[in-house]
This record gives C-alpha cells, sequence and structure tokens, in this order.
C-alpha cells in the first residue's frame, strides 16, 4: 500500500579474497531493480536511493504486450532509507518496468521521483507521495534513459520506434546482451530526444532521427546541454553526441573509425564532463586490444584516456574528483578466467595516463541483460552500490569503497 514503510533485514558477508564487508540491503524474496547506471539514483546527501519491485503485488497493468528490452515484469516505486534499510513505497496500482534498469530516477534534492508506467511520464513528491502525470508516451515507443538536471528544471528521456523482430525467435530475452541489437540497428527506428521543462509543464522535441538513440544525459548545471548516443554495434556506428537545445547544434564527439574503434556507455560527470569507455584494434577480424576509459568536456576539450592492460570493465562509474572508478569487471592478469565475477576499484594515474585495476569485491551476478551489476558510487564516494543475482533473485548490494582492502594480484 502506498505510505507503508517496509524494514529489510540485511545480510552481511566478507568477502573471501579480500575481506571487505559486502551488505545485501534488500531481502532476496523478490526482484529489487534499481535505475540504470547512468541515472540520477541517490538524493544528495547520499541518504536515499530508489529501485522498483514487485514484492507488494499491488501493480495494474494495462497492456501486458507493451514492448521493454531485457523485460523481467513490473513494480511499484520505493524509496529506500540505505543507512536503515527500510523501503516507502511510492506508488500504487503502477507498473514500472523492471529489466536492465528500472524506468525511474530521484531529484537531487531529495524531494521528487519520476517514472514511467502505463504509457506516462509521473513524478511523485516523496513528503505527500501524490503523483501527477507529466506527458503521455504511447507504448508504440519503447522509452529509455531518463536523466534530469541538478537543480530539477529539466527532465530528459529518449523514446525509439518499437518495431517487429524477425530475428527475436533467435535469441534468449534474458542474455547477457540486448535481444535483437543488430536487427534494430539495420532497420534504423525512428527516434527523439525529449526534454520536459518541469517550470513550464511541457515537453519538447530536441533532436532525432533515424538512429535508435538512448543513453540520455543533461550536463548536471546546465539544461542547454544533452549527451545521447547512436544505439548499435558498437564499432558499426558514431556513438557519441553532443546538443545544444537552444541552437539546434548536434555534434559527434570522439570521432570513430568506423570496424577499427568502439565507443560506449557514456555517462554524464558530477563535474560536467562525459565519461565513455573505448576499444580499439587495427583491423576488422581481429580482437579489440586496447582498452581505456575517456574523460571529455562537452566541447571536446581536455580529454583524457586512461588504458587497461588487459580487458576493461563493461561498465563504469566515476566519483566526485574523477580520480577513481568503479567497474563491473576485475581483470588481474591475462588468463584471469572469472574476472567478470568481481567489482574493481580502479585508480585514473594522470602522469602515464593508466587505469590501474584493483579488486574490492566478488559481485557473483548471472551477467543476463537484466541483471547486470551496474556498480555505482554514492555522492560522497564512500561507497559502491550494485546489483547480482548471486543469491537468486535480483537484490540490491553495497561495498565500502575501500582502496586499502583491494588487491591487484590474486
Amino acid at each position: 500500500m502506498k505510505g507503508n514503510r517496509y524494514q529489510f533485514n540485511r545480510s552481511k558477508i566478507k568477502d573471501p579474497i579480500t575481506g571487505v564487508e559486502v551488505i545485501r540491503i534488500t531481502d532476496n524474496k523478490a526482484l529489487y531493480d534499481r535505475p540504470y547506471f547512468t541515472t540520477p539514483q541517490f538524493s544528495a546527501d547520499g541518504k536515499y536511493t530508489i529501485f522498483v519491485s514487485d514484492f507488494t503485488h499491488t501493480s495494474i497493468i494495462l497492456n501486458p504486450d507493451a514492448p521493454a528490452i531485457g523485460k523481467i515484469g513490473f513494480g511499484e516505486l520505493f524509496l529506500l532509507d540505505i543507512e536503515k534499510g527500510e523501503a516507502l513505497q511510492l506508488t500504487q496500482g503502477e507498473a514500472i518496468k523492471m529489466g536492465h534498469g528500472a524506468h525511474a530516477m530521484i531529484s537531487k534534492d531529495g524531494k521528487m521521483a519520476y517514472y514511467y508506467s502505463n504509457e506516462y511520464l509521473k513524478c511523485v513528491d516523496l513528503e505527500t507521495l501524490e503523483s501527477e502525470e507529466l506527458m503521455r508516451v504511447p507504448f508504440t515507443y519503447n522509452f529509455h534513459s531518463l536523466t534530469a538536471t541538478d537543480d530539477g528544471r529539466y527532465i530528459g528521456f529518449s523514446v525509439v520506434e518499437e518495431v517487429p523482430l524477425i530475428t527475436s525467435q533467435f535469441t534468449d530475452p534474458f542474455s547477457g546482451s540486448a535481444p535483437g541489437s543488430r536487427e534494430r540497428f539495420f532497420k534504423q527506428p525512428s527516434s527523439l530526444v525529449i526534454r520536459y521543462d518541469m517550470k513550464k509543464r511541457k515537453g519538447e522535441v530536441v533532436t532525432g532521427g533515424h538512429n535508435r538513440i538512448t543513453h540520455t544525459s543533461f550536463k548536471p548545471d546546465d539544461g542547454d546541454y544533452m549527451v545521447f548516443c547512436h544505439d548499435g554495434p558498437w564499432h558499426l556506428v558514431q556513438r557519441l553526441w553532443t546538443v545544444k537545445v537552444s541552437t539546434d547544434e548536434v555534434t559527434p564527439l570522439i570521432s570513430q573509425q568506423k570496424y577499427l574503434e568502439r565507443v560506449g556507455h557514456e555517462f554524464t560527470t558530477a563535474k560536467g564532463r562525459i565519461g565513455a569507455q573505448y576499444s580499439y584494434r587495427y583491423k576488422a577480424d581481429m580482437e579489440f586490444f586496447l582498452n581505456a576509459d575517456i574523460l571529455v568536456d562537452f566541447d571536446g576539450k581536455n580529454e583524457e584516456r586512461f588504458y587497461y592492460p588487459f580487458l576493461r570493465p563493461e561498465h563504469i562509474n566515476v566519483n566526485y574528483d574523477e580520480t577513481y572508478a568503479v567497474g563491473d569487471r576485475a581483470m588481474l592478469s591475462a588468463d584471469m578466467k572469472d574476472s567478470n565475477k568481481y567489482i574493481a576499484l580502479i585508480e585514473y594515474d594522470r602522469n602515464y595516463h593508466k587505469a590501474h585495476t584493483n579488486l574490492l569485491c566478488y559481485h557473483g551476478t548471472s551477467g543476463r541483460k537484466h541483471a547486470h551489476s551496474h556498480p555505482v558510487f554514492t555522492p560522497d564516494g564512500s561507497h559502491i552500490m550494485f546489483s547480482s543475482d548471486m543469491d537468486g533473485n535480483l537484490n540490491i548490494y553495497m561495498v565500502e569503497a575501500n582502496m586499502s582492502k583491494t588487491v591487484r594480484n590474486i
């Protein structure tokens, strides 16, 4: 019921390699889906985050056949008091999609949450729990990538035309990759980037085209600037783009050599820069062998690259100072077989342009699309929150970002 509070009994284990304490915040009795790793998901003071879950069985689904990438179900929205392990139910009768990141986010001031449910973008006041419909987004589009400016003035997202997939009969919807991603890329579905003005209560189209557009983010302190990607096989697309809303200037960022370079998993940092991950090969028929993280200003200036000795993580997040990153792979040697089962705490060496990988703890997730760990720093950088289904269901975990307890060799 909306307004109900639920207390989770935390479980704690010591990581067998590093000894760091790993806390499972949720209770493994249902699915607990956090927002996508590029989406605002903490109040600025770090006390609260949000998640979507079906454990109350109160969702009302108006269209069970609504399209959803990596869909594992629908749920209600909850506010989580991280220290207490207490969840406050924020919605009643909603159907918020779960799978590869819940379609929800929290404002930086911790006063509002936003979510997409049953064809509507909505907001809910975290004190009164009153919900408001902001705009309708029909099910003929897939909804992606909620984002917001720090001041809460602008909300952003992308929508992608839903297309039938001929090859879907050969794909596993719960695999580690996006089912049908190549077919969607070649079909070139229409996409739009939307900016919603909370002051004017009005949405407008920022840009669009016949590319699958996802990963929208604002420059945190300036709603006139956004970053987005042309999704698809990373080595076939000019992936990374920025847009100045007021002038309609859409600019490619980090130009790629087709077949030989790939850039992706773009996000904005707390300092207002763009982060992404990079790989290179010099022939199209060989494996990518040069891997790095990239940090760059919106105008393309002050680009930094930090190179890994081996495989890089699949998803990274950086702390406020951009000195450390956290990732979902900790490859400590060329022959390490299970590196994708560990959280890495990564140190950026600006003198030598290197990314030093340190193993922090085991995350053990299955790697299926809906269960990517998507580790992120808390706002003060002291802890890392991640997802995993290692205990059976999709749960929320937290671990101290303690570099002194990491290991660089096994």
